[in-house]
């Protein structure tokens, strides 16, 4: 398995900065999202690994050793394009075979990656069809088999669910990520879906802009957002502008919102009179007919509500003119217009950290 490192990686499109000095690190056998926007320069970090584009500035090693300057077929790469890019006048063998033959590897050897290779992506006994012949699903497999098949050191995959339907692009994330841990190939996986990104990384790399805004596991990334991006960008969340009173224990804040007072965590130091903004999930707040002895209740009244089968979507008027959005369990409904108190734990709260310039 090969270790992947990005060191102030750069490149332009004319005045665009399409990547912005980029570090990265990637150990053996992990697999890493690119996640963001389009135009946020996950793509255009993924060509340049793989040879399809030069950088103007930056090295990027391979165990160490330095592949600028390679072409594409020298660095030992696999790669499954978008539209899958099959030979359609090849069958499914023929197809993945196709590698291992530019390799000039023995046709003993190649016969039995071949069989072993459709057996790891579940395509035994189609390796007669054509492309043409196959499902959406099926066709990712064969793209799949032909990139793993020559035991490539480094697997770049390119937004690979982007043309399958809901259910099925569901279905091939799970196969995927227990494809590449089998495999154990240190991949770069790129995808502007958040869900996508948040099932099939070990870690993810949001993006915008060609920065690199935050590193960390999908439960990082969602659970400590480092800036108000972010937080906006994976999932849903409640922004609240809030002014610091206290701390009153351990990390937890006393905070002024218009809506009314209430507590919140924070790692760190702030100062009286402090301007913040808060984030908190909808899932994490939940709805009541009166209001309990406990912090964080807040006044509103049911503006919106949409049944989405395991939950109901609402959105709150505060009193002071701004919305909230919670999202509640079914078989606890509330009517439209009705006034109800909302609340949310203290530490499923947080002030955003990075906001142009640290609280």
């Amino acid at each position: 398995m090969t270790t992947l490192k990005i060191e102030g990686l750069t490149k332009r499109f004319n005045e665009v900065m399409a990547i912005n000095h980029m570090n990265l690190e990637i150990a053996e056998g992990e697999l890493v999202g690119l996640l963001g926007p389009s135009g946020c320069g996950k793509t255009t970090t993924l060509r340049c690994v793989g040879g399809f584009e030069e950088p103007d500035e930056g090295n990027i090693l391979f165990d160490d050793v330095n592949v600028i300057g390679l072409l594409p077929e020298e660095r030992n790469i696999g790669m499954v394009f978008q539209n899958y890019a099959l030979f359609p006048h090849m069958t499914v063998l023929q197809n993945i075979a196709f590698g291992l033959e530019m390799r000039k590897r023995p046709k003993s050897e190649i016969q039995s990656k071949i069989l072993e290779v459709l057996e790891t992506v579940q395509l035994a006994g189609l390796e007669e069809r054509y492309p043409r012949q196959l499902s959406g699903g099926q066709q990712q497999r064969v793209a799949l088999a032909r990139a793993i098949v020559i035991e490539p050191k480094i697997l770049l995959l390119d937004e690979p669910l982007a043309n399958l339907d809901a259910k099925l692009r569901e279905e091939m994330r799970f196969f995927i990520r227990s494809l590449q841990k089998r495999v154990g190939i240190t991949t770069v996986y790129v995808t502007h879906d958040q869900s996508e990104a948040m099932v099939i990384a070990d870690r993810i790399v949001v993006m915008f802009n060609g920065n690199v805004e935050q590193v960390g596991s999908p439960s990082e990334i969602y659970v400590n957002p480092i800036s108000k991006q972010v937080a906006d960008f994976i999932g849903l969340s409640n922004f609240i502008d809030a002014e610091v009173i206290s701390e009153t224990e351990n990390q937890i804040y006393r905070l002024l919102t218009k809506a009314g007072e209430i507590h919140c965590q924070y790692e760190g130091s702030l100062q009286r009179g402090k301007k913040v903004t808060v984030a908190v999930r909808p899932e994490s707040i939940s709805l009541w007919k009166e209001k309990q002895e406990e912090r964080n209740f807040l006044p509103g009244t049911i503006k919106e509500r949409s049944y989405l089968g395991n939950i109901y979507d609402y959105k709150i008027r505060c009193s002071d003119g701004t919305t909230i959005r919670i999202q509640e369990d079914p078989w606890k409904a509330f009517n439209l217009g009705e006034s109800v108190w909302f609340s949310f734990s203290p530490h499923h709260a947080w002030i955003i950290k990075k906001q142009g310039s640290q609280p």
